[in-house]
């Protein structure tokens, strides 16, 4: 795997948990527009309560997902924190938790990084060498010595 991929996983726990949000959200939505109980009709079909109450075990199912992505997703970016911020170069460091973190594009971070007088710093082609190197140096002291 390579230190691009490794810190993308991020990316992916967020969508993941997104997912069961939005599921929890649609599962909301749905049994708001239940409708009221009608007892004069002789049709025998699966209750509003019947429906609410399978609505609502779905809610309880997709809550508990959630609630695990959220605990793996928080582990997995403390974890990359800690290693991002163990990197030697500060740049390197800031660049890598900005991109993978922060979820900022290289763009962003190229006008983001700013000299002492408010200045740009960098360029684009730059930031976008530097992340490379970044990922680089990130990769020997952090993927390669885990084999």
């Amino acid at each position: 795997m390579t230190a691009k991929e490794y810190l993308s996983k991020i990316k992916t726990y967020r969508r993941i948990m997104q997912s069961y949000a939005d599921k929890i959200e649609e599962l909301y939505h749905e049994a708001s527009g239940l409708k009221a109980i009608v007892y004069d009709k002789d049709r025998v079909q699966t209750s509003p309560e019947q429906k609410m109450e399978k609505i609502f075990a779905q809610i309880d199912a997709e809550a508990e997902k959630y609630a695990k992505a959220r605990l793996r997703y928080e582990r997995e970016v403390r974890k990359r924190t800690d290693q991002i911020a163990g990197m030697e170069r500060a740049e390197y460091a800031d660049l890598l938790r900005m991109r993978y973190i922060d979820g900022m594009s290289l763009l962003q971070i190229t006008l983001e990084l700013k000299d002492a007088d408010g200045g740009q710093r960098y360029s684009y082609d730059h930031v976008r060498h530097m992340h490379g190197w970044a990922l680089n140096d990130f990769s020997k002291k952090y993927l390669h010595n885990t084999k």
